[in-house]
């Protein structure tokens, strides 16, 4: 078929209707969905998280289909033909406007590490949730998260961490941690799929049926330096599928899975969810025992301030080396990964080799390359890693991060 011929075709296409029930939810939750077609949402900020300086999300309707071709955010074969934005922009209206949530989800996480870590070799952990949303204009909202190795809590003023095993906890203020808890805000979800450019998402299916709506989507994975395994969520190739009531439009379920050399593996599942009129305000209080060692960047020497990812990860080693406990307490938050540092097994003995940083994928610091020997004698071992460093703190100076 020549070309000119196959552009008259694809031309002609109309997109079929949407169901009579469907074209109702749609004008009630967006007016104009059908009456402006290819125009570009105006940005709008998420409600309950307007107030933690959550990154405003632009929405793209697109709502033209080219006969069987399909393109970015359209329905594939046997769907709708609605952009599925126009049809999750009501879930996500639906599902914030509620008090509060309690979720339990498990995880394919790894106790050590954050929510988003994919620990690919392990088994699913259960994370468990309960927020409460913002009840005006100077109210962030109330969150408190746990897992097996840490519990987060935000009680509308400040964040604290706290990790039992190493008995060490840290303080954030509300600018900083209430927007990481938020993101197990059920509306949050649907938002980040809704903000997701077009060109990395792909609708696999589509169904509405037995009183519930249920979505499949495909998303490709971040950009990583070649030198960086795929680590977090975003990492990786994922598909994700939604859920949700048809008469309430709120979000009923969740699964999630990343494909790992070309393996689809399960990586969280949402057990259940219940819209709460209050939550107690006792859930948002942590009780700390006596013997807890409060970390978090201390005061540093203008040298130490001043030094750049590179140098920090080198001072990081030459310290534990030297058995520099004030400057290695400089350089990182954890108490226990300096006891760590300085201890026999984990202490550091030869510096071999640090490397030009790096960024990769959505991480928010960057990656030092490194060869260093731990230990000594016949037990000791070489290893060849990547130090990840930060310096999105209040004095905005690099700090270790983990990667040992």
């Amino acid at each position: 078929m020549r070309n000119g011929e196959l552009e008259r075709r694809l031309r002609a296409q109309r997109e079929p209707a949407p169901k009579p029930a469907l074209r109702t939810r749609l004008e009630q939750g967006i007016p104009d969905a059908f009456r402006q077609r290819e125009s570009r949402w105006r940005q709008e900020r998420t409600w309950a998280m307007a107030k933690v300086g959550a990154v405003a999300a632009t929405l793209t309707v697109v709502v033209a289909v080219l006969g069987w071709f399909v393109l970015g955010f359209i329905l594939g074969p046997g769907g709708s033909g609605v952009a599925f934005a126009a049809m999750l922009e009501p879930v996500a209206q639906a599902t914030g406007k509620v008090e509060g949530v309690h979720v339990v989800i498990r995880v394919l996480t790894r106790p050590g590490e954050d929510f988003a870590f994919a620990n690919l070799g392990g088994d699913l952990q259960k994370v468990e949730a309960w927020i409460r949303g913002p009840s005006g204009p100077e109210d962030p909202g109330r969150s408190r998260l746990e897992k097996l190795d840490r519990i987060y809590c935000f009680d509308g003023k400040e964040l604290i961490s706290y990790h039992p095993a190493k008995k060490e906890a840290f303080r954030a203020k509300a600018s900083q941690g209430a927007a990481d808890l938020l993101l197990f805000w059920p509306a949050t979800w649907v938002r980040q799929i809704l903000s997701t450019p077009s060109k990395d998402v792909e609708v696999l299916s589509h169904e509405e049926k037995s009183g519930k709506g249920r979505l499949l989507l495909h998303e490709r994975a971040a950009k990583l330096d070649p030198r960086q395994e795929p680590s977090f969520w975003s990492d990786f190739d994922r598909e994700t599928e939604i859920e949700w009531d048809l008469s309430t439009l709120r979000l009923t379920g969740l699964e999630q899975w990343v494909f790992d050399r070309g393996e689809r593996r399960l990586f969280s599942e949402l057990v259940s969810i219940e819209y709460l009129p209050a939550i107690d305000e006792s859930v948002f209080h942590l009780d700390l025992p006596p013997d807890v060692r409060w970390g978090g960047e201390r005061h540093a020497s203008s040298e130490i301030a001043a030094l750049g990812p590179r140098d920090l990860a080198r001072v990081f080693f030459e310290a534990a080396m030297e058995g520099d406990r004030a400057t290695l307490e400089m350089v990182c938050p954890s108490p226990a990964t300096v006891d760590a540092m300085l201890g026999g097994d984990r202490r550091p003995s030869r510096i071999y080799y640090i490397g030009e940083p790096f960024r990769s994928g959505s991480y928010p610091g960057v990656y030092v390359p490194y060869r260093v020997r731990f230990g000594s004698g016949p037990k000791s071992v070489v290893k060849e890693y990547q130090m990840a460093v930060r310096n999105d703190n209040p004095e905005h100076r690099w700090v270790f991060d983990g990667g040992i």
